[in-house]
Order: structure tokens, then sequence, then C-alpha cells
């Protein structure tokens, strides 16, 4: 429980509202240690509850004393940055503390307006960051608290001598935090530079990869795996699911099969602008479409709950970015399931994975038709069922809620058959301008006798024709 850690009542009453009862692993080691004023190495998996590690130790020690930051979260993402903003923003809803998040493609002059103000928390992207403390739009000398977020991330995408560039603009009177998936020697070099005799944390797993997720690998040509795609979309019938390609193009491509083919689906790659991208995230975490296409950009910026499914259509080609992408789903302590599509091209590349995350990927049995659209249409057909209305009688729901008293409804009288009415004649209707009056007479009289079943007419032919 959070109550056994020296933080106050309005922490606690936040981490409630969010569903947090007990810390994860890595919260449980680090929460503490960072209330003691420790700086801190963590090599923890994805998804493993970083940002309340970090964030409700800092929140609960923030005093708000004038207008200067006093905490500094860098992330290597956009969407890292706004995911991590606003579960700071939910941890300390009750005390208060503003937080702000920094990025490119954002208007800068906006967020200079906003800094002016006054915040407690900058979480931002270093690009931005670093702009920002050129143009001195902040004072960095209140900052008590650093926090580098996916640091291997950052050396990835070749953002560390801007890292490098921010530390040495910090107080040396501060503490240092680094959150890092896994610890390549640059990043320990950070580490070495920039940090005071931190402690080490390393959360133990069996695998790098999130251990309740179930993996499996299908092999196939390369102009099969949209036919497969589909196929898979349709066995699984997932509320999640992020499908991963190594370049744009070929998520558009995706992105306009999975459109023809009716699912509800949208894309997210570097060449998207900031705001789309926002949107984007947000209406896939609000459940408006249920398949995100995506490259890389997106693996280590989106935490979503209900992420049950992780399609590779391209075997990534940097081993880590397998780890982040199957770390998608599997979230807090939910199963997930992650399937990888290699070609021949791809074998070698997987067995290096494989190597890399010491486990067997076991291979899949890829779907026929029949079985995966059987599935589609028993699920389409239970949905149905439950969004069809139920009529009934008023009485007889009455009878049904007392046990032992349901009687059948009376039956409603059928109504009675229509009976043919037999033709009557009248005498106005017998034509008088080529007969006389006495021979009418003569027909009439004779048609009441005449019980054949010849009609008047034809009777009336028949006389005149004598």
């Amino acid at each position: 429980m959070f109550n056994q850690y020296p933080i106050s009542d309005e922490i606690i009453k936040a981490l409630e509202e969010m569903g947090y009862t007990t810390p994860t692993e890595v919260q449980a080691q680090t929460i503490e240690k960072i209330l003691n004023s420790e700086d801190l190495i963590v090599n923890a998996k994805t998804g493993s509850g970083k940002t309340a590690a970090f964030g409700v130790p800092i929140i609960e020690k923030i005093e708000k004393k004038g207008k200067a930051p006093k905490a500094l979260v860098m992330t290597p993402t956009r969407e890292l940055a706004i995911q991590v903003a606003k579960e700071l923003e939910q941890i300390s809803k009750f005390k208060k503390i503003v937080c702000y998040t920094v990025y490119g493609q954002h208007n800068i002059e906006t967020e200079i307006k906003n800094l002016d103000k006054g915040v407690d928390i900058i979480i931002g992207t270093p690009g931005r960051l670093l702009d920002h403390l050129e143009r001195e739009t902040f004072n960095p000398t209140k900052i008590d608290y650093v926090v580098l977020d996916e640091a291997d991330r950052m050396l990835d995408m070749g953002f560390i001598d801007q890292v490098s560039m921010i530390l040495k603009q910090m107080p040396k009177e501060r503490n240092t935090y680094l959150f890092s998936a896994t610890m390549p020697f640059e990043v320990r070099s950070i580490a070495w530079e920039y940090m005071k005799e931190p402690d080490t944390i390393e959360i133990s797993s069996d695998t790098k990869t999130v251990d309740i997720i179930e993996q499996q690998y299908v092999k196939l040509e390369r102009h099969e795996k949209r036919i497969y795609l589909d196929r898979f979309l349709a066995l699984y019938q997932p509320q999640g699911c992020i499908v991963f390609c190594n370049t744009r193009r070929c998520v558009d491509m995706v992105l306009e099969f999975l459109k023809q083919n009716k699912y509800k689906a949208d894309a997210l790659h570097g060449a998207i602008s900031q705001a789309r991208r926002t949107k984007t995230i947000e209406a896939f975490k609000n459940g408006k479409f249920n398949i995100l296409v995506a490259t890389d950009v997106a693996a280590r910026g989106i935490h979503v709950d209900n992420l049950d499914l992780v399609i590779n259509y391209d075997v990534p080609i940097d081993h880590d970015n397998y780890v982040h992408r199957v770390g998608r789903t599997g979230r807090a302590g939910k199963g997930g399931k992650a399937i990888s599509f290699v070609t021949g091209e791809d074998l070698m590349t997987l067995y290096e994975i494989e190597e890399h995350i010491g486990v067997m990927i076991p291979e899949g049995e890829l779907p026929s038709y029949s079985k995966a659209h059987r599935k589609s249409k028993q699920v389409a057909k239970k949905t149905m069922q439950k969004k069809l209305p139920r009529f009934e009688d008023e009485e007889v729901k009455k009878t049904r809620v007392v046990k032992g008293t349901a009687r059948k409804p009376e039956r409603m009288p059928k109504p009675a058959k229509k009976t043919k009415q037999k033709a009557t004649v009248k005498t106005d209707q017998v034509p008088t301008n080529k007969v006389s009056a006495a021979k009418t007479a003569e027909i009439i009289q004779n048609y009441k006798a005449n019980k054949t079943k010849k009609s008047f007419w034809q009777r009336l032919k028949a006389i005149i024709k004598r």
C-alpha cells in the first residue's frame, strides 16, 4: 500500500482515484530512495510503472515558491512527454502542482507565455528544452530534480549531446534520476559524469520482454502479409491493436488496405503533424478506433490499457525495438499477444532477436480464411444479439418477476373468415336501349328462375340471339 510511505493524503487520494492500490516492483524500490534524496539509475522493463515511481516522491517533495520550475523531466518523444505530463497532473491533482509540456512543432510563443506564468514541473524533449534554455524563458537555478526518462531511446535518436548540454546548465546541488530499459555504455557514461554516487536498481526479469505476453511468429511471403493481417484481425477481434511497420510508406499502404476492408484504423508516423498525432493518440485511447498503424516513433510514447494485440508487420531491424513494440501490450499486469510476420529475408534477424531477449519465440499457424471469418461471424452474431431489444408484453414481464407464477399470455382470437356475397341484379342496371320493356321484364323473370352458373350478361346475350 502507498500509505506505508511518508507521503501526503492528497497524493494517496489521487492515486486511489487513478486505481493505484499496490506499488509495482519498481515503485516499491524507488519511492523511498527518492524521498531520501538519493540519485538513482533504474534499469526496468517498459510498462513497469516508472512514471509514478519518480512522480510520487518528486511531487511530495516540491514546495510551491515563486514561478521558477522545481523539477525537469526529459523524454525522447513528444508523445511520451504528453503521456508523462498527464500522469503527473493526475498524481498532483489535489496538491495543485503545475505541470507543463514543451516539445517541437508546438507554438513556442504560447510555451513562453505559459512558462512566464509560472510552472512547477517542466516535461519536454531535449531539443525544445535546450531552445528554451538558450532563450532564457525559464530560470533553471531553482531546479532540484532532473529525470531522464527512456535514456537509451534518447541515445538511439541522437539526443545524447543535447542531454549533456542541458545537464551542464542545471544546478550542481540537485538530484538526478535515470530510467532506462537497457543500459548501453553511453547512457552509463552520463550517469558517471552528471550524477552523484547513484544507487542502481535493476528490476529482475527472466526475459527482457513482459513475461505475460504470448509471443509467436508466422512464416509467409511478402505479398501475403496483407492477406494474413486481415485474417489475424478477424480471428482475434482485438479491442486495441498496434500494427508496426518499418517505414512511413508501409504505414500508409497498410492503413489504406485496412480502410478499404472497413476496419476502424488510423496512422502514426514522423511525417504527420504533432497536432494530428496528439489527436490520433487520444482518439485511440478513447476507443474511437481500435487499430493503429505506426512506425517505431510511437513505440515508447503510447500507454494504452486495453491494447491486447501487437502485430509486427515488419520485423524490426533494431533488436531493442522488438522489446519496446511488444511491451505496448500486456501493460499493468494484463495479458497480451504479439505476432511477428517473418519472410525468408527476416529469419536471421529473428534469430538475433531471440538471442538478444534470451527466449525462443515459437512459430505459429497461419489461419485459414474459413477459420478466421467463422470466428468473425460468431463475434458479430453475439454483438447483434446483445444490441437487439427484447419486446415483451407488460403482463408477461410481471408474471416472470415472481418465481413460479409465470403463465403464458392469452392468445388473441383469430379473425373471422370473410364470406363471399352473392351478386344481386338491380332492375335499373339492365340496359334498355336495345330491347323493349316487355323483353326486359322477361329477362329478369328468367334470371330469377334460372339457377345455372352462367353470368347474367351471358344469359342476356343468349336471349337476344333468339
